[in-house]
């Protein structure tokens, strides 16, 4: 029978169908360990335990890999979409800068993994334009309770739990302010030379809507920022606490513990200052790295101990806002944030992230007067309404001009 549709629709018509994403891996000796990217792996028995997965006859790694005997299925996580492209891509050292450990066989089981399967090849068939390749499996551990990466209809994702639809749909209503606001965040980060991000919260998580400049996708492997998922705990999120209501700034300031030197007396002073300046100095380039490696070591919890822990020092270097009264004073400042307002009354944040570790004081002052010049144009596009009291922008000093 003459097949009746082109390889775009058989393509197209497959892609409606979810499917996980694997990293096979395996050591080559006298070469950098091997990688091949797949979407097409699932187990085959349980009596022996087989797994089986499809590689393209064109693929230049399958080969290596086969010679071995053996190889690792690395189960990817939600977040390592990045890490997955480097994986499918041409370079001659796929493993640069990747951290592993051997499996039980010798294989690399990348650090982060969602779960490892450690392999011996069983049998390999050709079928059509793939090989069938069969594993039979020796060892296997699940990693982590992170949410696996998915591929569908031609694009990245992860697994939605029904319990986090209701959050979800809940962003989608921020798209329209996304697109609106996309191109101040461009000009932003152009005149200012670093990341500017658009955030908001829905009730317990800070959310990275989009983001423009050095870290607004993917550079050498780094994972892009946009899509990242955070606790909405002090002091992330400040400016949206600020002008949040009581309900709100409570939730947000929960982990706040009173005896420990930054006590919720302290952070309503914060959140006071905040409102009558209408911008955020996060300053401490070592608080900040401590939470950046927390965030990126997490395993599973939203907010993990070790997070928490790094929260706490980066809040407390933010109790001592700066005042920018002296003209020759440099500053080590990590991010700058001010708020938007949208229309129904709900409140965004557009920030300044990875500055200098030392700002002129004349610097500073350049990039809070430019966030607060895009802080009254994107409310004013997006139909809200400025508070009363909400501040004028800084004027420069006379030694700016």
């Amino acid at each position: 029978m003459t097949q009746s549709f082109t390889p775009e629709q058989f393509r197209q018509v497959l892609g409606q169908y979810p499917t996980g994403v694997v990293v096979v891996t395996a050591v080559i000796p006298g070469e950098s360990p091997a990688a091949l990217t797949i979407g097409s792996f699932s187990s085959v028995s349980l009596e022996p335990p087989l797994v089986a997965f499809y590689p393209s006859i064109g693929s230049k790694t399958w080969p290596k890999i086969q010679a071995q005997g053996r190889f690792c299925v690395n189960i990817l996580g939600a977040d390592h979409e990045a890490l997955c492209r480097v994986f499918a891509s041409k370079a001659a050292d796929k493993f640069d800068g990747v951290t592993w450990h051997p499996s039980p066989g010798g294989s690399p089981i990348v650090d982060g993994a969602v779960a490892w399967i450690d392999c011996e090849v069983d049998d390999v068939q050709t079928l059509g334009d793939h090989f069938l390749v069969v594993g039979r499996v020796n060892a296997l551990e699940t990693a982590s309770r992170d949410l696996p990466l998915l591929f569908f209809r031609g694009g990245y994702g992860r697994f939605l739990h029904s319990s986090l639809a209701a959050s979800e749909s809940a962003l989608a209503g921020f798209l329209p302010v996304v697109e609106a606001v996309r191109a101040e965040l461009e000009s932003v980060a152009d005149e200012c030379g670093t990341e500017c991000n658009l955030a908001a919260h829905t009730r317990d998580e800070f959310i990275v809507l989009a983001g423009a400049g050095s870290q607004a996708s993917p550079q050498a492997g780094a994972p892009t920022r946009v899509g990242r998922r955070l606790p909405y705990l002090a002091p992330i999120g400040t400016t949206l606490a600020a002008w949040g209501d009581n309900s709100d700034v409570k939730r947000w300031a929960a982990s706040i513990d009173s005896e420990s030197g930054d006590g919720p007396s302290q952070w309503h002073d914060v959140l006071s200052l905040v409102r009558r300046r209408g911008y955020v100095i996060g300053r401490g380039e070592m608080p900040y790295a401590a939470m950046e490696e927390a965030i990126d070591n997490r395993r599973s919890e939203l907010a993990d101990p070790t997070l928490l822990g790094a929260l706490s020092e980066v809040r407390k270097t933010m109790l001592d806002q700066p005042s920018l009264d002296t003209p020759d004073e440099a500053y080590d400042v990590r991010s700058l944030s001010v708020p938007i307002f949208l229309a129904d009354g709900r409140v965004v944040q557009m920030g300044l992230y990875g500055l200098q570790t030392v700002m002129s004081n004349e610097t500073v002052r350049f990039c809070i007067q430019r966030l607060l010049e895009a802080s009254r144009r994107c409310t004013a596009l997006l139909g809200g309404s400025l508070p009363d009291d909400f501040p004028r922008p800084i004027e420069p000093d006379a030694s700016d001009r």
